[in-house]
C-alpha cells in the first residue's frame, strides 16, 4: 500500500485541509474584529492615514491570503480525487463531502470580487486623492466617506467569514462520518 492510499495518511492529510481553511476564516475574522477597528481609531487624527493602513491590511491580505486559497483549492481537489478512487468503500464515500467543502469554498473567489474588491478599490482610489492634493481640508471632509466605506467593507466582508466555515463544517462532516 502506498503513502496516498494510506487510510491514515488521507486522514490527516483531510485534517490538514480542514485546519487550513479554519485558519483562513480566522484571519478574515481577525480583520473583521481587530484589524479595521483599530484602523478607525485613527479616525480622530487622519483619514490618510487610516487610508494607508488599509492600503496596507490589503496588501498584505493579496501577498499572503490569495496565494494561501490557491494552495488550498489545489490541495482540496487532490483530497476529492485520493478519496474517490480509494479502494475502501468507507473512505472513498466521504469524498463527496470534501468535493462540497471544495465548492462551497470557492464561492468566496467571485464574492470577493463583486462584494468586496469594489470597496477596496475605492478606498485605494481614495488615498491617492489624498496623496495628490495640496487641499489642507480634503483629509477631514473625506473622512465621514472613509468611515462610511469601512463600514461598508466589514459588512461585505462578513461572507469571507460564513463561507470558510460552511466548507469547514462540510469537510468536518468528511472527516468525522
Amino acid at each position: 500500500m502506498d503513502i496516498l492510499s494510506n487510510p491514515t495518511f488521507i486522514k490527516a492529510f483531510a485534517a490538514l485541509n480542514i485546519v487550513w481553511i479554519a485558519v483562513v476564516a480566522g484571519c478574515a475574522i481577525s480583520m473583521y474584529i481587530f484589524s479595521i477597528p483599530v484602523i478607525e481609531k485613527g479616525q480622530d487624527f487622519s483619514s490618510a492615514v487610516m487610508l494607508r493602513q488599509f492600503h496596507d491590511l490589503i496588501n498584505r491580505g493579496t501577498k499572503y491570503l490569495q496565494g494561501g486559497s490557491r494552495i488550498q483549492a489545489i490541495l482540496l481537489i487532490i483530497l476529492v480525487y485520493l478519496t474517490y478512487t480509494h479502494p475502501d468503500p468507507e473512505i472513498s464515500g466521504r469524498w463527496k463531502y470534501f468535493a462540497a467543502a471544495t465548492f462551497i469554498g470557492a464561492q468566496v473567489a467571485w464574492y470577493e470580487v463583486v462584494f468586496v474588491f469594489p470597496t477596496n478599490d475605492r478606498l485605494i482610489e481614495m488615498e491617492s486623492q489624498l496623496k495628490r492634493t495640496d487641499d489642507a481640508d480634503a483629509d477631514r471632509r473625506a473622512r465621514a466617506e472613509v468611515l462610511r466605506l469601512f463600514d461598508k467593507w466589514r459588512f461585505w466582508h462578513v461572507g469571507r467569514i460564513v463561507i470558510p466555515f460552511a466548507a469547514v463544517a462540510v469537510g468536518m462532516a468528511g472527516l468525522l462520518w
